[in-house]
């Protein structure tokens, strides 16, 4: 993946950019100048976000649509951070679109059959290789919950544009990881771990990932394929990115449970932990979800999804 500029780089950047707008505000505007200062330091904080708020608890707390995707097949491409170059990439699991490939373009993924129960959900989403004692291990299955993100008023969520790229987590980390966007869970656990608990039979290991919820506008991808989006904070975009877009939440189910486990992924340690989502959904498709279940604030696909039931509630 592409090298990251340091997150506290861009946090003081952004402090010092809110502390300029707060100065020159206090001198100029007289009596508007707390609610100006207000939204600059809200715009500020957002920027900071690492990661995000995410929901935890019984489902049924907020609108939602979940869709379901069997593992299709494992590659070494990355169609987002290496477009064009097969081989170059560490390996993956893929599911969605079935026939894609390292140079493959979201028109073309559209076209593809995929391995999802929305037949309309022709995205694909992707993360590095698990291995157990240096084997592969096969995933059973992604289920992509799609909601507004904590404290995001619902009707102010808009699909996400054809093409969109994003990424969750950090393939490039080799400690811990700064806030929930990647980790590990046993079954419908809300806890994140930086690292694989060991899971009981009735609950194996799942991979969690959280995706950004904030749009710029404009961008499709950017060069670090993170700049164009960000995370909301106590339900706000930071003014660089003000379109809400639905908060995407990818649960991963790998056949591991118990002890006695040497597991590592095609990226370093558990510790790198990321995802990829490139959308290619069907547009009219994606948006009658929206409408129908965000928008409205209504849950649906709630009854065959209970398993994953922390998932859903805010904290």
């Amino acid at each position: 993946m592409s090298r990251l500029r340091p997150a506290w780089v861009a946090g003081v950047v952004a402090l010092a950019a809110a502390l300029v707008v707060v100065i020159t505000t206090v001198f100029t505007f007289g009596d508007d100048a707390t609610e100006i200062a207000a939204a600059a330091a809200s715009t500020a904080a957002a920027s900071r976000v690492v990661g995000p708020e995410r929901y935890v608890g019984p489902q049924g707390q907020v609108g939602q649509f979940v869709v379901q995707c069997v593992y299709s097949h494992s590659a070494a491409i990355d169609p987002i951070v290496h477009p064009g170059h097969a081989g170059m990439s560490h390996g993956h699991d893929f599911y969605g679109a079935t026939g894609i490939r390292a140079d493959s373009t979201p028109a073309q993924l559209r076209r593809q059959r995929t391995t999802c129960d929305k037949t309309v959900d022709t995205a694909s989403y992707w993360h590095p290789t698990l291995y157990d004692h240096g084997r592969p291990v096969r995933p059973r299955s992604i289920q992509a919950y799609y909601r507004a993100a904590p404290g995001v008023e619902p009707s102010a969520v808009r699909p996400f544009p054809f093409g969109l790229a994003m990424i969750a987590g950090d393939a490039q980390a080799t400690g811990p990881q700064r806030g929930d966007a990647a980790g590990w869970v046993c079954g419908a656990r809300p806890d994140v771990h930086a690292r694989p608990p060991d899971c009981p039979g009735t609950a194996p290991l799942h991979m969690l990932l959280t995706f950004a919820d904030c749009w710029d506008g404009t961008r499709l991808d950017s060069p670090d394929h993170r700049s164009h989006v960000a995370y909301s904070a106590r339900g706000r975009c930071p003014g660089t990115h003000p379109v809400h877009v639905p908060q995407l939440t990818v649960a991963v189910t790998f056949p591991i449970t118990g002890s006695g486990h040497d597991l590592r992924l095609a990226s370093g340690s558990v510790n790198s932990a990321h995802g990829y989502f490139l959308n290619a959904w069907d547009p009219a498709g994606l948006a009658r979800e929206i409408i129908q279940c965000i928008a409205r604030d209504a849950v649906c696909d709630l009854a065959s999804n209970r398993q994953q039931s922390p998932l859903f509630q805010a904290r």
